[in-house]
């Protein structure tokens, strides 16, 4: 694989702009579903005193483990060595990137204001594993963004596997403190398990996987090329290895909470 060439897409068709439209629509309804929910309030998204977080927070939490898992692809290419996967690792890492971007732009939406954002991010409460996240979120940024950098410009080529490698390692943390913020939750027994670390890994290479193969078609279709048998089959055996350890975690949970006395009326 020395020697991958890279090329612009070589004219645009239509289906670019039909594309685009869909993004921009979406983009429209995001926008005027933040308004409505600023206006109305956050008990619109289902929010009680039993439901902790709403709507948003799905989207967000869901975006956030479809970035980590994203970056999978890359992870294969440079950490482990798959040859056959280098040519992806650059959209793999653009991926991740604006996937993590769009669940933290979801979560500014729970600071009330857009305008005290700055004061989230320079006033930390150290017991929060919130806080501990906002260092998270942006070293994934700029460790990924540097990984992007050292596969991009061969004078970085020294760089590419330790950047891989730590971004691999900084992603696995990230996750599991994402799954920790459910673990640590005060007043809400059916989450404190530390099973949930685990669980939010393997749902973030599921979840990534998946969204990451439908902007590669999405990629391919715009461009009007098809993607080789070979790189299909590889994802979807991996997709449903990820989907079956997520089922198992999640079984495994279930089953806990069902012979702990104290969970079993909320199972």
């Amino acid at each position: 694989m020395q020697g991958i060439g890279y090329r612009e897409i070589p004219s645009i068709h239509y289906s670019f702009f039909v594309v685009l439209g869909i993004m921009f629509a979406l983009i429209l309804a995001g926008l005027y579903a933040a308004w409505y929910m600023e206006h109305h309030g956050h008990w619109v998204t289902g929010m009680d005193n039993q439901i902790v977080w709403g709507v948003p927070h799905v989207f967000a939490i869901f975006l956030i483990l479809s970035a980590s898992g994203a970056l999978n692809i890359a992870s294969i290419a440079t950490v482990f060595g798959r040859a056959s996967f280098k040519p992806l690792s650059r959209f793999s890492a653009l991926v991740a990137i604006a996937l993590l971007i769009g669940g933290l732009s979801v979560l500014v939406l729970d600071l009330g204001r857009p305008d005290r954002l700055l004061i989230a991010m320079t006033h930390y409460n150290f017991r929060s594993v919130f806080a501990w996240n906002i260092f998270l979120y942006v070293g994934f940024l700029i460790l990924v963004g540097f990984y992007v950098w050292s596969i991009m410009d061969r004078k970085m080529e020294a760089l590419r596997i330790f950047a891989g490698a730590t971004s691999f390692l900084w992603r696995l943390v990230l996750t599991s403190a994402t799954g920790l913020i459910f673990g640590f939750l005060i007043a809400r027994e059916s989450y404190d398990s530390a099973i949930l670390a685990p669980m939010f890994i393997a749902m973030s290479l599921s979840f990534g996987l998946a969204v990451f193969y439908l902007f590669l078609q999405g990629s391919f279709f715009v461009s009007r090329r098809k993607i080789g048998n070979y790189i299909v089959v590889r994802l979807g055996k991996l997709l449903r290895i990820f989907v079956s350890v997520v089922l198992y975690i999640v079984v495994i949970s279930h089953l806990t909470n069902l012979y702990a006395s104290e969970h079993q009326d909320i199972e």
